[in-house]
């Protein structure tokens, strides 16, 4: 076969085009997608290899199909980011301006926009990428299930790859249709919470008629004792959401028993709520949580709260 061109060189990414410019006949670049050495994942682009197509693979097939002016989003660019809670990757979705009429085509999704020369974007691998918050909201839009939708919110809020504020601004600017769901999850990150767990346990507390605060920091005598992931307000009682993710090695147990001595130290009890409980029964946990707090004596007077959000009841 001819030599190749340097882009897909480098990237093993051709289009008919490229490969009809080799010589290559569209039956043997068929030949080679049966057999299984190629794949085409959308029309009229091959991938020279069989293996798992990372998000920059993804990024040059959506550019070769749908041209120079593609912006990668949505659930792509935050693969290539590293984000956590993430569902896994299908397809790419790309932002193109609003006179372009390409269809989707198999793995890749356009979708047009009228303020396209007006998208922040980053480079990498030759390719332009939408920014984090707008890529998180098109994300949003897209996956079905809010406790998706909370993992991808929640997990770039924690992570500092957008801001409550950053996110509302976008939503703001763009249409309502198909925008609940991330609307909802930017919420949840506004009242405290830090992960889909947490916001499921937030749910049914709601209408308990207690005061709660989500992750606030708890200050005694000067010393920080720890942000609980539920803090009931009048109450020395915090709930701690339990997962392996947090509490899975060794070191991380060793920190989990440091903080409940300090906890124990300053006279506040915290109530373990693990993660299956919370996915099996939500309700009955946050019962379980509300009757311990309701048995427990007022809290300390030397205790110091920040909260990191608005008090709930």
């Amino acid at each position: 076969m001819p030599k190749t061109a340097p882009t897909r060189a480098a990237y093993d990414v051709a289009t008919v085009t490229d490969l009809l410019a080799e010589k290559m006949s569209r039956d043997a670049m068929e030949r080679r997608v049966r057999s299984g050495a190629w794949q085409r994942p959308a029309r009229g682009v091959y991938v020279l290899h069989d293996r798992l197509l990372t998000p920059v693979d993804l990024g040059h097939v959506a550019a070769a199909y749908a041209g120079k002016d593609l912006v990668i989003s949505g659930l792509v660019v935050l693969h290539e980011l590293g984000l956590r809670w993430l569902p896994a990757l299908h397809e790419v979705d790309g932002l193109v301006p609003d006179r372009v009429r390409r269809p989707d085509s198999k793995r890749v999704r356009l979708h047009r926009t009228t303020r396209h020369a007006d998208l922040e974007t980053w480079v990498r691998a030759g390719l332009r990428w939408a920014d984090a918050e707008r890529a998180v909201v098109d994300a949003g839009r897209l996956v079905p299930g809010l406790r998706d939708v909370r993992g991808i919110v929640l997990g770039a809020v924690a992570d500092r790859h957008a801001t409550v504020d950053g996110l509302r601004s976008i939503l703001d600017a763009g249409q309502r249709n198909g925008s609940a769901r991330v609307r909802r999850a930017v919420l949840d990150a506004e009242r405290g919470c830090a992960s889909p767990p947490e916001a499921e346990l937030v749910d049914a507390l709601l209408g308990c008629g207690e005061p709660f605060l989500v992750n606030p920091q708890i200050w005694h005598h000067g010393r920080l004792v720890g942000s609980p992931d539920i803090w009931m307000l009048n109450r020395a009682v915090g709930g701690e959401v339990e997962s392996v993710e947090r509490h899975g090695s060794a070191d991380d147990v060793a920190s989990t028993y440091e903080r409940h001595e300090r906890f124990a130290d300053a006279k506040i009890e915290l109530v373990h709520v693990p993660v299956r409980r919370i996915r099996a029964a939500a309700d009955e946990a946050a019962r379980h949580l509300l009757g311990r707090a309701r048995r427990a004596a007022p809290g300390p007077p030397d205790l110091v709260v920040v909260p990191r959000g608005p008090v709930l009841r």
